[in-house]
Parts: C-alpha cells; structure tokens; sequence
C-alpha cells in the first residue's frame, strides 16, 4: 500500500514515532562493541587476545562496524527491490522500512561518535566525525518530516562496500602478509565494490535528482532542498578522497609486492640463469645458442632462434628500445663470428 502525500500546502509536523528506535539501536551497537565482539572474536580469532589495548578498540569498532553495514545495506537492497512508492515518490513518501533503517543507521552512527570521542588519541579521524555528524543531520531531516525517502535510502548503498574495507584490516590484525593471497582478493573485490557503490553510483544519484527539478513538489521542499543537495555533496566529497586514499594505497601495495620480488626473485633468476651457463655452457655453444649477458640493462638472455628464449629478469626502468639495440648489435657480432649459427 503506497502512503504518498500529496496534499498543497505541505504541513511538515515532527513525527517522532522512530525515536525510540533510534535509542535501541544506539544501546544495541554500543553492546556490540562492548560485550558482543570482544566475545564472539576470541573465540573466532586466536590473534584477537594477543592485541595490544588500542588493536582491540579498533578491532571492537571495525567488528560493530560490518555488523551494522551488513544490516543496513542488506535493508536498503529491500526496499529498493520492494518499495514501490519510493520510486513514485522520491520527495514525499511515508515509509515505516525507510524510517527503520535510518533509525537503525542514526542510532549506530551516534554510538560510532561516542566510541571516535572516547578513543580520540587511538582511532580518531577528523573525516569520520565530520562524515557521521553530516549523515545525522541530514538522515533526522528524513526521518522527522518523511522527506526524501528516496534519496535518503539511496546513500545507504554504500555501506555494501563496508565489511571488506573492515575485512582487509582484519587480515593485518591477524597476521596475514600483504602480498598472500587473501589480501590480493580482498583488495580486488574491495576496490571494485567501492568504486560501484560510492563512486559509480554519484551519477546516478544526481541524475535522479534532476530528474525531480521540474516536479511541483521540488518547489515544496523549502529548505529541505538545500540540506540534501549540500550534505549530498559534502558527503560525496569525503567518499572521493576516501577512494583517492585507497587507489593511493593499492598502487603502494603493487609498487611494494614489485620491489620485493625485485629484491628477492631476481637474485634467483640470476642465480638460476647463472648455473644453467655454467653448467651447460658447453653444451649451449655447440647447440648454437646464444647466450646474451648485460649488466648495464640488468637483463640475461638465453636463446636459440629455432628453438626457444630463456629470459631473467627486466628491471622496471629499462629502456626496452635499448635492450633491443644492444641485444641485436650482440647478435649480429655473435652470427657474425660463428656461421654455423644459422646451420638450423
């Protein structure tokens, strides 16, 4: 049953009938974080009692975290898919699932602030708190007046995204190394699934905001206009630079994984590369290979031209169009001398 109000003029009176939910929710998150995760996460992680005092804080608050953005956005999938009205409405609809989950959502983000300012010197970030005051004010907007639902249950989507930006911490905090497998499928789905719910997703949000420029009741909002269009914009702002930080970091992680197989691989392809000379250098003259050997490109090369080619290792600042005239200049002072190359 789709509850759409329509009536000119538009009385917006304060409906307080979600408040409540908004205490539970605070006291239900705050047990989470308390009671509900030190439990379940010593029985689950053994690396979790061995935490220092401000590893546990954060682990509490990433825990509760995942926990509520788990809820909430498996909630604003819902009423995407059921809620007709909100579609048919997107300015003015009375909606007891929307009012829920903003509720759910204003009641855990208040709860996230007590825990930020009670642990300011250990997890404070200056861009949570302003992101989470920005969400409460403009979410008590939706919930008091019925304005938005739309637009409102839209923002949520983000928190899809959540539970693996948690998870990769995770995976530190439990001693996974950054280059194993685990953190390089994480960061994978995590990026994509960030980027599709936080960034991808800004256009289409404002072209749906557009699309209601011409409505009559775009005129009615009042105020409540300017409260979404700025907390909209601010709060895409903050997702921007978040998704800034992350690409920074994955880039970091790439260029660390490289240098570390730089540091460590191409002394073993050397050395590898090294004893096959050796040990069949012989054997590789009279088969007509060529053994190419540069120290200045940092690149070893065995090759027979009818059978195959044996590479090392190419450091990434090589110059591939030097390599390539050095390398060819060898070879031709290599056929040159021995014309039984070409005997194949």
């Amino acid at each position: 049953m789709l509850r759409v109000i329509r009536e000119f003029p538009i009385d917006f009176r304060n409906n307080l009938d979600y408040y409540h939910i908004i205490i539970m929710s605070y006291v239900a998150f705050m047990l989470v974080y308390r009671v509900i995760s030190p439990y379940i996460s010593s029985k689950l992680a053994k690396n979790y009692i061995k935490l220092a005092h401000n590893y546990k804080i954060e682990w509490n608050v990433r825990f509760t975290s995942t926990v509520f953005s788990i809820i909430v956005s498996s909630l604003c999938a819902y009423i995407l898919v059921i809620e007709d009205g909100i579609y048919a409405s997107p300015l003015l609809y009375d909606s007891s699932l929307v009012k829920t989950n903003l509720a759910i959502v204003m009641g855990y983000v208040m709860a996230d602030c007590t825990i930020i300012l009670f642990n300011y010197k250990i997890i404070g970030d200056a861009f949570t708190v302003i992101h989470h005051f920005i969400s409460v004010y403009a979410y008590s907007h939706a919930l008091t007046y019925s304005v938005m639902p739309y637009f409102a249950n839209f923002r949520l989507i983000v928190e899809l995204s959540t539970p693996l930006v948690n998870m990769r911490w995770f995976l530190y905090a439990c001693g996974y190394k950054k280059d194993s497998l685990h953190f390089f499928i994480n960061g994978i789905v995590m990026t994509i699934l960030f980027f599709t719910v936080r960034i991808a997703s800004i256009p289409v949000f404002w072209y749906k905001v557009y699309s209601v420029l011409e409505s009559p009741l775009w005129a009615k909002m009042k105020h409540f206009r300017y409260i979404m269009i700025i907390t909209c914009l601010a709060l895409d702002i903050i997702n921007l630079f978040w998704f800034r930080k992350m690409f920074k970091g994955a880039i970091i992680v790439w260029q660390s994984n490289w240098q570390y197989y730089e540091k460590h691989h191409k002394t073993q392809q050397l050395e590898k590369l090294n004893s096959y000379s050796t040990l069949f250098k012989n054997k590789l003259l009279t088969a007509n290979n060529l053994v190419y050997q540069s120290t200045r490109n940092g690149l070893d090369i065995i090759i027979n031209p009818s059978k195959y080619i044996g590479i090392g290792f190419i450091e990434r600042n090589i110059s591939v169009p030097r390599v390539l005239t050095d390398f060819l200049a060898t070879y031709r002072h290599h056929t040159d001398n021995n014309p039984n190359l070409h005997a194949d």
